[in-house]
């Protein structure tokens, strides 16, 4: 089975060589030198994040904290930062392992091998209410065991609702959280027209959703069935 990683890190020559290191051990290595284009790369599943802390455009601890809340993928911190308290920071933030820099090529792999085996082990973060099932780490939709087939947008609407479950979500919040493929923030009338098509697809009455409701001049909210 193939292993998807990415590896955030902008010294070119750094990440360069990270990832021939870890396609000679078979992976699949995906590679940015930004936070943002980290974030386009993510429409690929990932298994295992390589992220860089001090990045041009922000710091991976907000990235790990903001972008990648909710998804299961594992992350690795690369950093020049080994003091205890920078540490704890990270892991407090959710990452699951750190590496310092300088550092051996040997030991990343050992590292990286770890961190996959356990998060292997570690049990699939699901969704299910009802006839519905969402699987956050294949980003898949069933609605009484038949697929549903979502756009990178729908999935990441639902992921949204589904991680703020029973609170009312303002437009504007939503707007803030959807980027689309040109890093453009997504129209008032595009996250309508989106939220409509959602619920066409996971509602037994779209006209009438038990599952996103609408909170007239506020925004929506997710109830369980």
């Amino acid at each position: 089975m193939e292993r998807h990683i990415l590896v955030v890190e902008d010294d070119r020559a750094l990440n360069e060589g990270i990832a021939f290191a870890l396609m000679k051990e078979g992976y699949v290595v995906h590679k940015a030198w930004s936070l943002k284009e980290a974030e386009r790369k993510l429409v690929q599943k990932m298994d295992l994040i390589l992220l860089d802390i001090n990045l041009p455009d922000g710091d991976g601890r907000d990235f790990l904290k903001n972008i990648l809340s909710g998804q299961r993928v594992p992350v690795l911190f690369l950093t020049a930062k080994d003091s205890e308290e920078d540490m704890l920071k990270g892991f407090r933030m959710g990452c699951d392992d750190y590496i310092t820099k300088p550092f051996s090529m040997a030991v990343l792999v050992m590292k990286i091998g770890a961190v996959l085996k356990r998060s292997g082990e570690s049990s699939r973060r699901l969704y299910t209410d009802g006839g519905l099932v969402y699987d956050f780490e294949d980003k898949t939709l069933k609605n009484h065991g038949r697929k549903i087939e979502l756009t990178a947008l729908e999935v990441k609407l639902l992921e949204i609702f589904l991680d703020h479950k029973g609170i009312v979500l303002t437009r504007e919040s939503l707007l803030d959280r959807i980027w689309d493929a040109q890093e453009k923030y997504v129209e008032d009338r595009t996250l309508s027209v989106n939220i409509h098509r959602l619920r066409e697809k996971i509602e037994d009455d779209p006209e009438k959703p038990k599952h996103i409701r609408t909170v007239f001049g506020i925004g929506y909210k997710w109830e369980e069935g």
